[in-house]
């Protein structure tokens, strides 16, 4: 990358002593460094603190004076990284502005450490008579004392503008600032849910027992000791957000989330309106927030990206990757209305991916029940679909009646496959473009089915029931799924559809248990050492729901003993009080034969 010839070696002192602005721009992430870096540069301090302390004592000197700790922080360096600038047009006479375009996360911690330690300080001036002193020394270093001309963030020598503004100005100045950005700071923060405030609350932890002299060497250590590489760039031959990414890829890692909010928001950025700040707020920080966290936020778009593609786009790199190169010129407009697109989508991904909470059902009552049925199975690679089904939904392009077959036939599909334990490497590639192959066939079902049957998915009724039959359907990290199959047939099994609360009695149990005791195997005897026996206890015919207290209630007592204890409020518990004679592999095959009837009826190929 081009720089100038500006590069040196320079002091925190040198870089906040000035009147200065550094300003995190807009494609970089939000504050982030976390306890173990905090950690990190405070053993460091501890470890400049306690070389000069020694040398000074070495000389013998009885007292660590602040004018010993200077001679010695003069001859100690310590280095730091490195800090990339770009210095910004600026009106304001006497206050220079620059962009930081890496080195964020270390200038920014400085920052608020140096505050920290002055506030501290402020609080020990009855302790000390230099304190005050170094307090307005300090405070001199971390505020700028200038006409802020209505803008009180000009008063603050490091901010950012996602997020982490208003905290620091908080913490910095104990109220809130005079700023037309305000309003959007106000919405955008979340007393104790930033960076910001965890460090400042991790540092006072670890500082506030400190004494007056020892605060102030580690200020000065700070500012005189540690070391770092300034360098300038040059407005009219670098690009400032080019080179951000290119010191990303060689290990200074941004998530993808954070990249393509960069690209996204680039033709957006407006520092005279500041407009973008709103809409950075309302479309992309509302909808990382609203499914939940960065995690499900890039999940959600590379679910949304996928619709009709050749396959489910890639995670991490590949979703930002796919994006940048689908969208090579993005315009102030483009961009706009990828954002809109991202929000607007994001209730849908919600009535998919959190169906169960009450705010996020679908207002059809039957499409909601299908789609928690879809969710418990697991099988999230389906969502491309289920998102660009509930789109056409939505816009009117397919009615109710008809989005009911199809997320009932893929139900059929995923409970089949899964319950056969067949491979799910075709999925990816299957369910992006689904819905653009079927929906304008007059049959929605035999559209799926045939489908289906095409990329070689079909599960006939014959491997169905013989992997009822065969196959563990108790899977510990799976209960979920387990919990639908019990449950489903239950309800098929019931008399006049006169159903149980399920959520009362959803503890898979175990007739014959999972840890044999003496009796049992004594009760089984060589079946107790056959080699199948840990897979059949496992399957459909073994199981059944009861309550959690009935069901370690129930432990391990022999069958009988269970059987009379067993109530008659699930059909699956009753069925097995109707069975006589020895509970054994032959006993569990048989019910798993007669229970799997039922699992071909609730799931069968329309």
């Amino acid at each position: 990358m081009p720089i100038n010839d500006g590069i040196q070696n320079r002091t925190f002192e040198e870089l906040f002593k000035s009147p200065v602005n550094y300003e995190i721009p807009f494609f970089q992430r939000a504050y982030s460094w976390e306890r173990q870096q905090w950690k990190q540069l405070f053993e460091d301090l501890d470890g400049v603190i306690g070389d000069i302390i020694d040398k000074i004592k070495a000389e013998g000197e009885d007292t660590v004076t602040p004018d010993l700790l200077e001679k010695h922080l003069l001859e100690h360096e310590h280095y730091f990284g490195a800090v990339v600038v770009l210095e910004k047009m600026n009106s304001e006479p006497g206050l220079k502005c620059f962009s930081v375009i890496d080195g964020q996360q270390r200038i920014t911690t400085v920052y608020l450490f140096l505050a920290l330690i002055s506030q501290i300080l402020k609080s020990k001036t009855d302790l000390s008579p230099n304190a005050k002193k170094y307090v307005g020394e300090l405070e001199g270093i971390i505020k700028n004392k200038i006409d802020t001309k209505g803008d009180d963030y000009k008063r603050l020598k490091v901010y950012s503008n996602k997020g982490d503004r208003l905290p620091t100005y908080l913490k910095i100045f104990e109220v809130n600032p005079e700023s037309r950005t305000l309003s959007i700071d106000l919405q955008l923060y979340i007393p104790g849910q930033n960076q910001i405030e965890e460090f400042w609350k991790y540092a006072y932890k670890r500082f506030k027992g400190e004494a007056v002299v020892t605060l102030y060497a580690f200020s000065q250590a700070v500012l005189k000791g540690l070391k770092i590489v300034w360098i300038p760039l040059d407005e009219k031959k670098d690009n400032p957000q080019a080179i951000f990414e290119g010191l990303n890829d060689k290990g200074m890692p941004l998530s993808a989330i954070e990249l393509l909010c960069s690209f996204l928001f680039k033709p957006l950025i407006n520092e005279v309106t500041k407009h973008h700040e709103q809409i950075h707020n309302e479309k992309w920080l509302k909808s990382i927030r609203a499914v939940g966290g960065e995690d499900n936020f890039e999940f959600y778009l590379r679910s949304l990206f996928s619709i009709d593609k050749p396959k489910m786009i890639g995670k991490g790199k590949l979703l930002y990757s796919h994006f940048k190169n689908t969208h090579k010129v993005l315009t102030e407009q483009s961009a706009f209305n990828q954002l809109t697109a991202i929000s607007d989508h994001v209730s849908i991904f919600n009535n998919i991916h959190k169906p169960q909470e009450p705010q996020y059902g679908h207002a059809n009552a039957e499409i909601g029940s299908y789609l928690i049925k879809i969710k418990q199975t697991g099988m999230d690679s389906s969502i491309p679909f289920t998102l660009s089904l509930l789109t056409e939904l939505r816009a009117g392009k397919i009615n109710d009646k008809d989005s009911v077959i199809l997320l009932k036939s893929l139900l059929v599909l995923l409970v089949r496959r899964k319950v056969c334990e067949l491979k799910t490497t075709k999925y990816d590639v299957f369910f992006p473009c689904l819905l653009s192959k079927i929906i304008n066939e007059p049959d929605k079902a035999k559209a799926f089915q045939n489908q289906v049957i095409s990329e070689q998915l079909f599960v006939s009724d014959q491997e169905f029931e013989e992997a009822f039959i065969n196959k563990q359907l108790y899977r510990f990290k799976e209960l979920e799924f387990t919990r639908l199959i019990l449950q489903e047939i239950d309800r098929k099994m019931q008399a006049f559809n006169q159903l149980p609360d399920y959520s009362s009695i959803n503890t898979v149990e175990h007739i014959l248990p999972q840890e044999l005791n003496q009796d049992w195997k004594d009760y089984l005897g060589a079946q107790s050492r056959d080699n199948t026996l840990e897979t059949y206890k496992h399957t459909l015919g073994n199981l059944c729901l009861i309550s959690r207290p009935a069901n370690s209630h129930a432990g391990r007592d022999p069958f009988e003993t269970k059987k009379e204890g067993y109530t008659e409020v699930s059909a699956l518990t009753r069925d097995i009080k109707k069975r006589d004679g020895k509970w054994d592999i032959t006993a569990i095959k048989q019910r798993s034969k007669d229970l799997a009837k039922q699992g071909l009826e609730v799931w069968k190929w329309s």
